[in-house]
Formats: structure tokens, sequence, C-alpha cells
């Protein structure tokens, strides 16, 4: 008669929800040059922190510059022009109202009046393209004016500079494309977030501004308070899990970082029952479906389909089939018949 290993498995309350995720800044940034040029001074390095409107950078741009001081006497030009065209507008203007005067009684003729009114109307057209122009030789030097002002690179928020591409003398080229110069990049590490995503089964028990505690695998003891501040509303069509944003404090020196991989622990409020069990007492048989074999009272064996949850490492998770007090078999032979007798060892 052979003989087989038996374990019982208990049923298990989960009052937490261990889940694993990653650290990633609560803002995190690349700085493209608004304008291109040549890096004058870089300001700051690797892994300083600054501040919001801190100066990064200064770019020097003789291109720019002069074509800045070209606008501004456009815009001289034009306001010249338009002094010009008001005068020759508001004289017409005084003569056709004259001529229209002096007509009421016959003094000029019809065709005298028609000849001022269309010197009048020409001059206000004049007059009006002329304030045309300035105003569009003001934009344009405002336009180029504002461009100067992204010869300083601040920083956008405050946080820590994680890289830099840049030294003094470097050609920047402005936008923000992949032919373009990222000058830093900067994040935002007074606190953190991260995504974790949550089984099917746990999805209704969580909610937004619920506290999580966080901690390190390396140092398990010291636990970090964070909270829930995003649920998707959507489950993963693959591994039936909602995707949850968490934020994660770091303003006690926790020794946190981007990227760094956390555990995280969800307090789990009137969850249901969870079946756990050895993953040897799983077989899939010759068909695709969980098996578990259970042993009968008589010592005959009897196989049990189940479904399967997550699989925690040493142990898995069994959703429907079990009631919680089988005792099953590990390492199960492909031998096995339903109800066949076996002993134990």
């Amino acid at each position: 008669m052979t003989f087989y290993y038996w374990i019982q498995f208990k049923t298990i309350l989960f009052t937490q929800l261990e889940l694993s995720g990653e650290l990633k800044p609560f803002l995190h940034t690349e700085i493209f040059s608004r304008i291109n040029g040549l890096v004058s001074q870089r300001y700051v390095q690797l892994g300083e922190y600054v501040q919001k409107g801190q100066l990064l950078a200064t770019i020097d741009t003789p291109d720019l510059d002069a074509e800045a001081m070209s606008a501004k006497s456009a815009l001289i030009s034009a306001e010249k022009h338009l002094m010009e065209t008001q005068y020759q507008y508001n004289y017409a203007k005084q003569t056709y109202d004259r001529y229209q005067k002096s007509g009421i009684n016959g003094a000029i003729s019809k065709q005298e009046i028609e000849s001022k009114y269309n010197d009048f109307k020409t001059s206000e057209m004049n007059y009006l393209g002329a304030k045309a122009d300035v105003a569009k030789a003001k934009s344009d030097l405002n336009r180029l004016i504002s461009l100067q002002g992204y010869k300083r690179v601040i920083a956008p928020f405050s946080g820590v500079i994680s890289k830099y591409n840049i030294d003094a003398g470097a050609n920047v080229v402005a936008g923000g494309s992949t032919t373009s110069t990222s000058l830093f990049e900067i994040q935002q590490i007074d606190k953190f977030r991260a995504t974790i995503f949550v089984p099917q089964n746990y999805v209704r028990f969580i909610n937004n501004n619920q506290a999580v505690d966080i901690f390190i695998p390396e140092n398990p003891q010291q636990k970090i308070r964070g909270y829930i501040s995003q649920i998707s509303g959507k489950l993963d069509n693959v591994s039936r899990s909602m995707e949850v944003a968490l934020v994660i404090p770091n303003d006690e020196n926790y020794g946190l970082y981007s990227g760094l991989y956390v555990k995280t622990i969800i307090n789990i409020n009137d969850s249901p029952k969870i079946l756990t069990v050895n993953p040897a007492c799983i077989t899939t048989l010759t068909t695709p479906d969980q098996y578990v074999v259970e042993v009968k009272p008589d010592s005959t064996i009897h196989f049990i389909k189940v479904k399967q949850g997550r699989d925690l490492g040493d142990r898995i998770e069994i959703l429907e089939g079990l009631k919680g007090d089988e005792k099953l078999i590990t390492n199960i032979k492909d031998d096995f018949k339903e109800g066949q007798k076996i002993k134990f060892k």
C-alpha cells in the first residue's frame, strides 16, 4: 500500500491586504528650453534641492536678441507712419467737412465734394492700416521679449534635481521633442505616489482617503502611513484587479526615494473569509480546471473542483469549492482515482 502525506488547511480571515508597489515622485518633469542658444551658466548640481522659482541656468541668445532689436526698430517705424497717416486723415476729414458745408449753398460743385470725400476715405483706410501695423509690431516685440524671459531657466516647483544634461557652452534647441535638448529633470519628493493593483474580491472594501501602511522589505518594522488618493474604477480584463493610487508623505526623513520597491498593507473591514492551501494540494490533472483531493473519514479520496485566487507564494487562495474543514492530500499522483482508499504517512 502506498503512503501519502496529507495536510489539513484552515480558514484564514484576512484583516490586512498586502500588496507590492513602486514609489514615484509626486511631481516629475523634464525641463526643456523654449529658445535656441548657448548655456551661459548652470547653477545647480545633481541631487540638489531647489525651491520653486529658483534660477537653474542662464542661456545666451544672440540671434533672439538681434531679432528683438529689429522688432523694436520696426515698431518705431510703424508708430511714425501712424502719426503721418493720422495727420493726413485728420486734414482730409476737416477738408471734406468744410466742402460739404459749402456745398449746401451751391458754392462748391458736387464733383469737388465727391473728390474730397474719396480723399477722406483713402486717408482713413491708410490710417486704420497703419494702426494695425503698429498693433502687429507691438505683438511681435512682446512675443520676442517674452521669449527673452526664458533665458533664465527656473524651477517650476520645489524638488530635487535628479538629472541634468547641460554645462556652460552647451548648445540647446527649443521645444520638447526628440530633437530638442532636455536641460534638467526635477522631482518633488516631499511626498510620493505609488500604484498598486487590488484584486477584484477586495475592491469593494477600499475607499478614497483610506489609510495605508507602507514599509520597505529590508526594514519591515518601520511603517509609514499613507492614504488612497485615487481609485480607477475599472478592472483589468486579464488580472481582474483594479489600479489604485497611493500618496505617501516623506517629511520625516524616512529614507524614501523614487523607484524604491515597497510593500503596502491595507486594513480590510468586513472582508470575506478567504481559504488558503499549500500549493502542493492543487492539481489540474488532464483538464485546465483546478482540483484538490480530499480524504474522507473512511480513507477514500474525493476530487473537488476549486476556483483559485491569488498565488501568495507559500499558499494559494481558494475562492470557491471548499468549506474549510477538509483534509487534503499534497503531491497528488497521476494514478489517483475517485473513491480510492489510501493510508497516511
